[in-house]
């Protein structure tokens, strides 16, 4: 039980941190116009938060996702090993 509930949070918190992710690069591609001081009146483009805030936390999310990606893994080890040799295992012919 405990194992299921771990996936089922596991999952959502990996969409959480790719839906995050999604819009924190989306806002940066369309929303801010390039990096700098290329704003109007030589001031920082803000939406919401300045455009390094967004990066910042663009990148931490990439590094939160990577962190649950690992873990997925490793939950899901006995299977990846249990599929890769029912599906290689086997000569093909």
């Amino acid at each position: 039980m405990l194992r299921a509930w771990l996936n089922y949070w596991l999952g959502w918190l990996l969409f959480l941190a790719g839906l995050g992710l999604a819009v924190s690069g989306l806002v940066k591609w369309l929303i801010l116009p390039g990096g700098g001081r290329g704003g109007f009146r030589g001031e920082e483009a803000v939406f919401i938060f300045a455009r390094h805030t967004w990066t910042e936390i663009h990148q931490w999310l990439a590094v939160v996702i990577m962190v649950l990606v690992v873990l997925h893994i490793y939950l899901h080890w006995n299977w990846i090993a249990t599929m890769s040799r029912q599906i290689f295992g086997r000569k093909r012919l």
